[in-house]
């Protein structure tokens, strides 16, 4: 077994995804950090190797691209050996729309040719990669028994592709995202890789901090009442708590783990058509409740949640 394992995160030169690679730079791993910023994505990778001492660069990658794509696993393989794990994150996003009338075929194929796109396009040349390696023997502590595994991959999909928000390409695609998992799974399990998905919630951009304390006290209310304190959870996730979500899945603590969609959304999913109606003005931005929203209130659910709806 190497010394030390490996990893490639997608989309790691900001936000969710620098907070996933230095999750797993905390736990020792060597990380490549995959994005087409060629500004924070070099920054990221040294903050990696100075704050936690790993092995971490940067290869710039357009992940629907699949000469890029074989160029970033080869450059991890090429550096390290092996591919242990891969988290793929890279996304574009979608405003929300309360209306297909004025919604375009290229929008939506934009969607496609990027979210799902980029999911198989990964998946597949990680797990091709993975299939060429010995598979280690993982340890299931306490116990002296071990399971087989050439490495794990998740996908990162949304919870917006199992409910309807309002986002006809965005949604579409993310779904599609956990198809792209479990076929994957039927390909690769019995080979001792694993693919899983994780579906996000609203979760804290590093946008979201400055631009919430520039609105005006009626659209500040709005946004907290709806977005903010509409699941059980009553606030936003943090990028460190889908982290660690991710961390786990990909980790041989869930090394039972094949073909699963782990939701992380401080409960919305399956709390949003609670037995008790909201409180007025609490309404989940959820496609069942857009008829109640007057002008201004589907503008500012556009605005906010294009910016933080993962």
């Amino acid at each position: 077994m190497p010394l030390t394992q490996t990893a490639i995160v997608t989309g790691a030169g900001q936000g969710l995804g620098a907070a996933l690679a230095r999750k797993l730079a905390s736990r020792g791993i060597n990380v490549l950090v995959a994005d087409l910023n060629e500004t924070t994505g070099p920054q990221v990778a040294q903050e990696l190797k100075g704050q936690f001492g790993v092995d971490a660069f940067f290869v710039r990658t357009d992940v629907s691209n699949e000469d890029d794509v074989k160029a970033m696993v080869k450059a991890a393989v090429d550096r390290w050996g092996r591919l242990d794990y891969a988290c793929n994150n890279a996304a574009i996003g979608e405003v929300i729309t309360f209306t297909e009338k004025d919604y375009s075929v290229q929008n939506f194929d934009r969607m496609y040719s990027v979210l799902p796109r980029a999911a198989w396009l990964c998946q597949k040349y990680e797990c091709e990669q993975m299939l060429k390696q010995p598979p280690r023997q993982v340890q299931l502590g306490p116990s002296s028994k071990t399971v087989p595994s050439r490495g794990s991959v998740v996908n990162i999909a949304s919870v917006a592709g199992l409910v309807g928000m309002g986002q006809p390409g965005y949604a579409a695609a993310k779904a599609a995202v956990q198809s792209v998992t479990r076929t994957g799974s039927q390909f690769y399990g019995s080979s001792h890789i694993r693919i899983n998905t994780v579906s996000p919630g609203a979760i804290m951009s590093d946008g979201f901090h400055k631009w919430l304390p520039t609105l005006e006290v009626r659209a500040k209310e709005f946004v907290e009442n709806n977005i903010i304190s509409g699941p059980p959870a009553k606030r936003m996730g943090q990028p460190e708590e889908l982290a660690a979500t991710v961390s786990w899945l990909l980790s041989d603590e869930s090394t039972f783990m094949h073909a699963s969609n782990v939701i992380c959304d401080g409960g919305y999913y399956n709390t949003r058509y609670a037995a008790e109606p909201a409180p007025e003005g609490n309404l989940p931005l959820d496609s069942q409740t857009f008829s109640g929203f007057n002008e201004e209130q589907m503008a500012l659910a556009s605005i906010v949640a294009s910016d933080i709806v993962r």
